[in-house]
């Protein structure tokens, strides 16, 4: 604030600059000044789903008409609103809607297919069941057609992958982890 004001203040004639008149008038104006600049700020981040703060997030839930669980990260309401977002364009679906929509969450590769009458979703590089899966079904249900069947596919390790390494390695996880956790590439 100092800074502004005294930039402010530096701007007047040399008679003024040390007028207490001038002083207090431009510490409110320099006061008035920050906060102009901080709600800009905050409205700038509103401007991208990835620095989106709670008061934008909570605008666009209700916009969109999505209902929140308690206890959801503010990670996973973003990606809950991009997703949604991204579906509520208004264009004709298409499998490459489904696929933004995933990368929405996943920040992975997916694979959206379209075999045997039904649209296939693979997740290629999350082992297990996602946790964000609920919040993506609901958004892929809104969407699609109501004719149209989904299911997604998940990747597990197999009893080959666990071989690979030994029980050192394994004995201070849980199962959960060993079967879905992502300890392959570390």
């Amino acid at each position: 604030m100092n800074d502004v004001k005294e930039r402010l203040i530096y701007n007047n004639n040399k008679l003024y600059r040390k007028a207490v008149f001038v002083n207090d008038f431009y510490t409110v104006v320099a006061i008035v000044y920050e906060s102009l600049l901080s709600r800009l700020d905050e409205a700038e981040k509103q401007l991208f789903f990835d620095t989106m703060t709670l008061t934008g997030i909570e605008i666009f839930e209700r916009y969109l008409g999505i209902t929140v669980p308690a206890g959801t990260s503010i990670e996973e309401r973003r990606n809950n609103v991009k997703a949604n977002w991204l579906a509520a364009r208004g264009k004709k679906f298409t499998l490459k809607m489904i696929q933004e929509i995933c990368l929405a969450w996943d920040k992975g590769r997916v694979d959206v297919s379209f075999t045997s009458g039904k649209i296939k979703i693979a997740f290629l590089e999350i082992y297990g069941i996602p946790s964000f899966i609920d919040s993506l079904r609901k958004t892929i249900d809104r969407i699609k057609p109501a004719h149209l069947p989904y299911e997604f596919i998940y990747q597990l390790h197999t009893w080959g992958d666990v071989k690979t390494h030994t029980w050192d390695f394994f004995k201070n996880n849980t199962w959960e982890y060993v079967k879905s956790g992502d300890w392959q590439n570390g």
